[in-house]
């Protein structure tokens, strides 16, 4: 797969090299069509076709399998070159100077260009140039903070050209405001496209795209998810941007389009990874009981030697397995922290840029509305994956926790002040009981919050309008336990002994979630050294409660008593 990459990146330099040439022609025969595709639009400069020649020279020399140190030079050459070059003509938007280079290979004598200065490639071009000449010029260089510069570098230039990219796929013709300062021409964002990507592509078995070629379970799945990733926002906007264009509906209704699309787009993706992750740890549990019982027929057959050596052989074959399966775990939630957050982020940041431009009256005030809508979408996607990596923190042993000392009331009160205003909307009586002596205790505040948060968000989800959530502390026998009663429905007893199972859910309630809440709950409890219990009789409410070990005195730590067992 590598050597099949590095092809590629050959013939996407080979592509930008032949663009440049055949624009710079342009400019020399002076051929309009060539320089911007249509009139109009912005224009390639003879200078930006000059930096396309080098840099796609530079890439194809880079991405070739020769070790030859000419090869190497050649291509360094070149990028250095480009970044000389475009490092100059950005220093003279910098500074307001006029150093003479932009008519130095061709002379471009029109007027009112884009932004004032003839045969001038523009400030995002030379910045993008600057990128990628560096990230050529250093393609080999591995840093010990950050790895790979390279694929840093072409990232960003990636971006710069997507957003002038992307702005043409949705028809832009005219850059009025800070937009005029981006003008890009068709061809030239193609061009970057084609050169940040053939970074990645000249070094596949490096930074990124190491995971992206792993041939586990991690690379698969971020060859599935990285393409709808890129494509799947861009053609949902595109298609609600086209009906609104073509009057099918109002502005509002397009923005709705986009949210619900983009909602349910990465709702499927995280799912999809979210049954993945659950697969590979069904196989780590199937490997690791194969292990235990291996190693119990071993203690079994001990007097055997020959037995024995078998059994040996068979366990350590189950325990490699059970750490490939681990690693392969990880490589799922690098592609779930790393390539959902992302996007995720991505249109975050859209959301806040988009209510800058909202009109105010009450026209605005429904734009508005519609904006809270995708961000509310996004903070419960960026739930689902924290989820994920919680669980799978827990289950690998690796939670960590940090401790603070807090006042019991203070940690109830401040735990309730997020979840009051759903109590409110819902019409159910939310009640506190703490003592009157004031204790204390030691904890990981914002883990407690969430258990808390959880423990009562689901007793306020299930409890009828009228009904009522009550919060009791009692502190007692070497722990403070925390009970959360309401007045719902209740649960079924037989549902109670998969309360606490990830991913499972009562039927028939009618309330989804990601049915990982509790079983992630109990395993913060768990590593405070507590305990989650729930009693429950169908019809008259449901209690549960959580413990925790009472603090050692200020000076002195002791270990926690054992917890009680119910």
């Amino acid at each position: 797969m590598c050597r099949n990459l590095r092809g590629f990146a050959v013939i996407q330099g080979g592509l930008v090299l032949a663009v440049g040439l055949l624009v710079f022609v342009a400019w020399l025969a002076d051929i309009d069509s060539l320089k911007g595709l249509r009139p109009g639009l912005p224009t390639m400069k003879a200078n930006t076709a000059l930096c396309f020649i080098l840099s796609g020279a530079s890439l194809m020399l880079a991405s070739l399998p020769s070790e030859r140190t000419r090869v190497q030079r050649s291509a360094q050459v070149a990028a250095v070159l480009v970044t000389l070059l475009s490092g100059l003509t950005f220093a003279q938007y910098l500074f307001d100077v006029d150093l003479g280079i932009d008519h130095l290979l061709v002379e471009d004598t029109r007027h009112g260009v884009e932004l004032g200065y003839p045969g001038r490639m523009a400030p995002n071009t030379a910045l993008c140039f600057i990128l990628l000449g560096v990230s050529l010029a250093f393609i080999e260089l591995k840093s010990r903070f950050v790895g790979w510069p390279s694929q840093y570098l072409a990232s960003f230039s990636a971006l710069i050209a997507l957003v002038g990219f992307v702005g043409y796929l949705y028809g832009q013709e005219e850059f009025p405001g800070l937009s005029r300062y981006t003008q890009m021409a068709v061809h030239t964002t193609v061009c970057f496209l084609l050169i940040s990507s053939g970074v990645f592509l000249a070094r596949p078995d490096r930074g990124f795209m190491s995971v992206v070629t792993h041939s586990g379970v991690g690379g698969v799945l971020s060859r599935w998810l990285l393409p709808p990733a890129f494509v799947l926002p861009v053609l949902l906007s595109g298609l609600a941007l086209t009906g609104y264009r073509a009057g099918a509906y109002a502005l509002p209704f397009a923005l709705a389009l986009i949210a619900v699309g983009n909602v349910i787009a990465f709702a499927a993706l995280v799912w999809g990874a979210a049954f993945a992750l659950d697969r590979v740890e069904a196989r780590r549990q199937r490997v690791e009981e194969e292990r235990v019982r291996l190693e119990a027929r071993e203690q079994a057959a001990r007097a055997e030697a020959a037995v024995q050596q078998r059994e040996r052989s068979r366990a350590e074959a189950a325990e490699q397995e059970a750490q490939r399966a681990v690693r392969t775990r990880e490589d799922v939630l690098a592609v779930v922290s790393h390539d959902l957050k992302n996007p995720l982020g991505s249109i975050a940041l859209t959301t806040q840029l988009m209510r800058r431009f909202i009109p105010p009256g009450e026209e605005g005030e429904r734009l508005r509305k519609h904006t809270q809508t995708i961000e509310r979408s996004v903070e419960r996607m960026d739930r689902l994956i924290k989820d994920l990596l919680d669980m799978a923190s827990i289950q690998a042993g690796q939670l960590k926790l940090v401790l603070g000392r807090y006042a019991v009331d203070d940690l109830v009160r401040d735990g309730l002040v997020l979840l009051e205003p759903l109590a409110i909307e819902k019409r159910v009586e939310l009640r506190t009981r703490v003592p009157r002596e004031r204790c204390w205790e030691e904890c990981d505040r914002d883990r407690f919050f969430q258990v808390l948060s959880n423990l009562v968000g689901n007793a306020l989800k299930f409890t009828p309008e009228e009904g009522r959530v009550t919060v009791e502390v009692v502190p007692g026998g070497g722990f403070v336990r925390f009970c959360v009663r309401d007045t719902g429905p209740g649960i079924p007893a037989e549902a109670l002994p998969h309360l606490f199972e990830p991913f499972w859910q009562v039927e028939g309630t009618g309330k989804k979630g990601t049915g990982l809440g509790l079983t992630i709950s109990r395993g913060l409890v768990l590593a405070h050294g507590g305990s989650l219990e729930v009693e429950s009789e169908q019809g008259q409410g449901s209690t549960f409660s959580f413990t925790l070990p009472w603090p050692p005195p200020r000076g002195e730590r002791t270990l926690a008593p054992e917890s009680p067992v119910h």
